[in-house]
């Protein structure tokens, strides 16, 4: 398979994965490091990924409250406030708190991982045109598994689960990104 050469070609799947394929090459390697590191230490894993989205919610929640007072005057004030509150307080709550966020934010991930899947389909299907599409659907399917087997494993599992699923989709998804760039480097060569 060659590259088209027509010149509407350049915004096609087939020029935009080509023009990307170092990029995507080396966000996959990173990605297989993290996610084999992940496995290897579950609980450290869960425990890491919980309280990094304890402080992202606690300083984009107090973000939210400052940003509030610029609306003083206006009808969103008052949820502005009440939105940057809200998001300050469940941030608190996976800190001070985080075995029992863990479980709380396992089901956040779970659901986060079945949307990723979905938007991976979609991407999937959009690059099929173009050689190694399949790679980015089996990744897909593999985020859309795994966030569903989370729902089930539920709460006994939530310690480990978190780190280990979040691992293995690291590593399916940048196993992907390596296969689409390893692909789109062998079209380039026929």
């Amino acid at each position: 398979m060659t590259l088209d050469t027509h010149p509407s070609a350049d915004f096609g799947p087939t020029a935009i994965l080509t023009k990307m394929r170092k990029g995507f090459l080396w966000a996959g390697i990173v990605m297989i490091v993290l996610g084999m590191a992940a496995v290897i230490m579950p609980t450290l894993s869960s425990l890491v990924v919980e309280i990094l989205i304890g402080w992202l919610l606690t300083l984009s929640g107090i973000v939210a409250v400052i940003g509030a007072f610029s609306l003083r005057n206006t009808g969103l004030f008052v949820w502005e406030l009440i939105f940057g509150l809200i998001t300050s307080m469940a941030g608190l709550w996976l800190l001070f708190f985080p075995l029992e966020g863990l479980v709380a934010l396992t089901v956040l991930v779970s659901v986060i991982l079945m949307l990723t899947g979905s938007a991976q389909i979609a991407f999937a299907l959009w690059a099929r045109p173009a050689s190694g599409w399949g790679w980015g659907l089996f990744s897909a399917i593999i985020s859309m598994v795994l966030g569903g087997y989370i729902l089930f494993a539920l709460p006994e599992a939530s310690a480990v689960i978190l780190g280990i699923f979040v691992g293995v989709d690291f590593i399916s998804t940048g196993a992907a990104l390596v296969m689409i760039a390893w692909s789109v480097r062998l079209d380039q060569k026929v």
